[in-house]
């Protein structure tokens, strides 16, 4: 028995499945956009935190050596230093050693925690560096006494070190050599 095709549409299944393969094609490279651009804004939240912990964490360091230098009258030799103190004073000046946070794990390993450090020119440690050749988010608006770190171009140049101020002595001091009658 004949049927007839006059009310079917032919080749009306292959249209529609050809719309519907173009709709999940665009659905696909939607997710692929947005999840690249979630990746990126999670990559940079997590070198943001980290970055603000290295600037904790040089901080810390920096403070510690400045105690130990003031102390002492010498900087330490390692960064074992700082937790134990001298021979002739036993005091702790950091809590532990943190390691360098920009660093890989591999590097963190290391004796110095992946830091790199600032040599004295007694020898002594006096101060830590990132070994980081990553380029820094932060370029300013650093805190007091971080000031050298703005337009830094990798984590290398941020360096957390403790330079003691001069004294001057006395004789040297313009407001009390220029004073008449002071002897």
């Amino acid at each position: 028995m004949p049927t007839s095709t006059a009310g079917r549409r032919p080749n009306s299944r292959r249209r529609q499945g050809g719309f519907t393969y173009a709709v999940v094609l665009v659905a696909v490279v939607l997710v692929g956009i947005f999840a690249g651009v979630a990746n990126l804004s999670t990559s940079r939240r997590m070198q943001a935190d980290r970055e603000a912990e290295l600037l904790f964490r040089g901080q810390a360091y920096r403070s510690a050596i400045a105690r130990y230098h003031a102390v002492n009258g010498r900087y330490p030799r390692d960064l074992r230093e700082l937790l134990q103190g001298s021979s002739l004073v036993p005091q702790r000046y950091l809590r532990s050693l943190y390691p360098d946070p920009m660093a890989e794990r591999a590097v963190q390993a290391q004796a110095a925690g992946g830091w790199r450090l600032l040599r004295a020119p007694d020898g002594g440690v006096a101060g830590v560096a990132s070994q980081s050749r990553q380029t820094p988010l932060k370029q300013a608006n650093f805190p007091p006494g971080l000031e050298k770190l703005e337009g830094a171009q990798s984590y290398r140049e941020w360096s957390f070190d403790h330079t003691p101020r001069a004294v001057r002595p006395a004789a040297a001091r313009p407001d009390v050599a220029a004073a008449p009658g002071r002897r």
